[in-house]
């Protein structure tokens, strides 16, 4: 007599891809990276000029993160063809395209006033340290 033998194929655990979604993409990006560099390089003390220009700079890099995310959201849509239909993928392609150029509008803005935010800061510095003498 033979003993059944049992042929059941272990699989393996399937890795799951990493899939980043444009949404995601997009409030992290726009959003959340910004918001955390602001606060990161926030001065909470006494304004300095190493603190006004970290805060520059911190804008700086939070908006270029802004851009640069929009553009890779628009970039995931165009990549991505889980539409159906071609009319509603090119209306997907140009809702992002919007999106796109309102956030690089908007973040162009704020790259702009960053200078002038910058400047009026180190002059407050310069006019409260004369009148300190």
């Amino acid at each position: 007599m033979r003993a059944p033998t049992s042929h059941v194929q272990q699989t393996a655990p399937r890795s799951r891809e990493l899939r980043l979604s444009r949404r995601g993409i997009l409030l992290a990006g726009v959003f959340g990276v910004p918001l955390v560099l602001l606060m990161a390089f926030n001065s909470y003390g006494p304004l300095t000029e190493e603190s006004a220009v970290r805060m520059a700079f911190a804008t700086v890099a939070g908006q270029t993160v802004a851009i640069l995310s929009a553009l890779a959201a628009l970039a995931v849509t165009v990549a991505r063809r889980r539409v159906t239909s071609a009319s509603e993928y090119r209306l997907q392609v140009i809702l992002f395209a919007v999106i796109v150029a309102v956030v690089v509008l908007y973040a162009s803005e704020i790259l702009a006033n960053a200078g002038d935010v910058l400047l009026s800061r180190l002059d407050l510095i310069a006019e409260t340290d004369l009148l300190n003498r």
